[in-house]
């Protein structure tokens, strides 16, 4: 759950990149853009005001996956909202170590010097963070390490008894019970997780691939959009409502977006936006 920022600078560029740039597009600067999106747009209205046919006709094919992407988006964001409550749900049920198995973090796990111990954890993974702790907690006693202390608490019992040091045998005899309770709290916790982390586990083995699936129609489908051939005003703004619906993806706590069929769409709704602007069909 930590960001990583990156140390990267902005590069710093001149005044002439800017003229540059606007000569490497001679046909088509700002102004000239604005205008013609802007007439193509009132031409559009004015054609559906009076009834005139369009010249030419949108892509048939470019309309009808537009009237299928309210279905497919919606299969997908029904799927992963019950995939997001029930993850949320899952890792509230984590149990938190006991104080006496714990200390205060002083820096996020990733960060800083070495810290003892390990950090605590959710039951899905990441840090299991507590309102009102500047860090998460670190779990310093375990159980393995404490049956540790209990055998050599027992050898100085021995020894101390062997020796006939009653101040000593008692005192190691006290740490041995205290030790024991320790022990039993340690364990009791490492089970609770254990089981809590597999049980949720198991549900996040089937539900994933599930949202996963969903998710992955959905940008087949808007990549389907982007790639078909658009000829008029109405296919750019499908594309557009197309990259709109697909930004809604990215906008849930915990999703990210790898995408498999959307690497060029910055490019193609570029290259349409710019084509209009020109005149419409290449």
């Amino acid at each position: 759950m930590a960001n990583q920022s990156s140390n990267k600078r902005p590069i710093a560029r001149s005044g002439n990149d800017v003229s540059d740039a606007a000569e490497a597009m001679p046909e088509v600067n700002r102004r000239r853009m604005l205008f013609g999106l802007a007439a193509a747009s009132t031409a559009a209205a004015t054609g559906l005001a009076t009834g005139a046919v369009a010249a030419p006709a949108e892509n048939p094919k470019l309309i009808a996956l537009a009237k299928e992407l309210p279905a497919v988006a919606a299969a997908f964001h029904v799927v992963n909202d019950k995939y997001l409550a029930e993850y949320k749900a899952w890792n509230a049920e984590t149990p938190w170590a006991p104080d006496e198995l714990t200390e205060l973090g002083t820096a996020w796990p990733h960060d800083g010097p070495r810290q003892p111990g390990d950090p605590e954890m959710l039951a899905l993974g990441g840090f299991l963070w507590r309102v009102g702790d500047d860090f998460p907690r670190r779990i310093v006693v375990t159980s393995w390490g404490v049956a540790g202390q209990i055998s050599r608490a027992r050898c100085q019992k021995r020894q101390a008894k062997k020796a006939g040091r009653l101040g000593d045998y008692m005192a190691a005899e006290a740490e041995v019970k205290r030790l024991k309770e320790l022990y039993k709290t340690a364990k009791s916790y490492e089970a609770d997780f254990a089981e809590v982390r597999a049980l949720a586990g198991a549900w996040h083995k089937t539900s994933f691939p599930v949202r996963e699936a969903r998710r992955e129609d959905l940008e087949r489908h808007v990549g389907a959009i982007m790639d078909e051939p658009d000829h008029t005003m109405e296919g750019l703004f499908i594309k557009a409502q197309a990259l709109v619906e697909w930004n809604r993806v990215g906008k849930h706590w915990g999703d990210r977006l790898a995408l498999t069929y959307g690497k060029e769409w910055h490019g193609q709704i570029a290259e349409a936006i710019l084509r209009h602007a020109k005149g419409g069909v290449a």
